[in-house]
């Protein structure tokens, strides 16, 4: 019975592999990878720049343009090929790239929760937390700080939101580190992360539980919440609205850190 199954999984395996399925599709993502690479590297480029070089001034000869004009031309044409490269380069460093592991939290459009807050500065940004509440205008805020390590916070950038979190197991080995939303995961421990719309971010241990558990509502309001162990701290700091001290209806206006646990 297991064999049959076995063999029926390895068929239909093949079967999504042959028919442009996901192993088809994840090579041919490795394969771009490999080019984009390639294309990436400092003399891949120069070499380029050098050979169309070349191709611009034959061209130009062949053409019965003189050897001063073709030079003049072609040191043009190579200035603008260069001037694009260091363009589309700076884009690179400059615009986050979003990876199967990244991505910057967009804001949705849903109205925002009635919180103990209440209304707040007009640049400020309401985070959501239980049943409790903070509020910040500082383009970074950390929610949760146990001991030297900072477990949670944020960064706004351009609109949209970046987390930054350690996320432990319930014995305090490291599950993920999270760092402007890029996955850096201890695979030993990491169970599964989802990122069910833009405008959320999940994380579960390898028990099922929700460790982590982000909604950027709107562009006002955010939603975090989970349960955040430290090898530091015997107890987990629960952000709920069941329980744990967030609970409760409190609020807490304009702080770095809105707990911090010594």
């Amino acid at each position: 019975m297991g064999k049959r199954k076995k063999h029926s999984s390895e068929r239909s395996h093949a079967q999504r592999s042959s028919n442009g399925g996901p192993l088809e599709r994840s090579h041919h993502k490795k394969v771009i990878s490999a080019y984009g690479h390639s294309l990436s590297s400092g003399w891949v480029q120069n070499l380029g720049v050098a050979i169309i070089g070349l191709g611009v001034i034959t061209a130009l000869r062949l053409l019965g343009i003189s050897d001063t004009r073709a030079t003049i031309l072609s040191i043009g044409v190579l200035c603008t090929i260069l001037v694009w490269i260091a363009v589309i380069g700076a884009l690179k460093v400059v615009v986050p790239q979003e990876t199967e592991y990244s991505g910057l939290l967009s804001p949705d459009h849903r109205p925002t929760p009635p919180n103990p807050c209440g209304a707040i500065p007009r640049q400020a940004l309401v985070i959501l937390l239980g049943n409790s509440a903070a509020y910040s205008s500082q383009p970074s805020h950390n929610v949760l700080k146990v001991k030297n390590d900072v477990v949670i916070s944020f960064e706004r950038l351009e609109g949209r939101i970046a987390i930054n979190a350690m996320v432990f197991s319930r014995d305090g080995r490291i599950i993920a580190e999270i760092q402007r939303n890029e996955f850096f995961i201890n695979p030993n421990n990491y169970f599964r992360k989802e990122r069910p719309t833009p405008h959320c971010l999940k994380v579960f241990d390898q028990e099922g539980r929700l460790v982590l558990d982000v909604d950027y509502i709107n562009s006002k309001a955010i939603r975090i919440g989970g349960i955040f162990n430290h090898p530091g701290y015997p107890q987990p700091v629960i952000i709920s609205s069941k329980s744990g001290a967030f609970s409760g209806a409190n609020c807490f206006g304009e702080n770095q850190t809105d707990v911090r646990i010594d």
